[in-house]
């Protein structure tokens, strides 16, 4: 025969057993949700198409003209000015947005008026 307190310990043991394997069965079934998601490919980054001749870079009126061009893209792309009301998060992540689409098209033109007129433009902003 077994004593009284012998079975409550062998259940609290049996217990504390069951509550480990589940949680150790959890985690693992989390793990394995993550990388599932980790897997998933993002979607491309939207963009716009910007047309534009190389002739326009030999005059500041037709570089400011290409540069005008990139701008309207960078705010369509990042949706800004499309009418609604953006909350500060989503007005802060926009801006970061257009400034980095900007950037980045005029550093992939790589002409050297198209970045002057850049540098001007990101001097007025600071």
């Amino acid at each position: 025969m077994t004593h009284p307190n012998s079975e409550i310990v062998l259940r609290r043991a049996s217990e504390r057993i069951s509550a480990g394997a589940a949680a150790l069965g959890l985690t693992l079934f989390m793990l394995l949700t993550v990388d599932v998601r980790a897997s998933v490919p993002e979607a491309p980054p939207p963009s716009v198409a910007v047309t534009y001749t190389d002739a326009a870079f030999t005059t500041a009126e037709g570089t400011a003209k290409v540069y005008r061009k990139l701008k309207s893209a960078a705010r369509r792309v990042c949706g800004i000015n499309e009418g609604g009301r953006l909350t500060l998060d989503q007005g802060v992540r926009s801006r970061e947005c257009f400034e980095t689409a900007l950037a980045d098209a005029v550093r992939r033109i790589d002409r050297p008026m198209l970045t002057s007129v850049h540098s001007r433009y990101t001097r007025q902003l600071g």
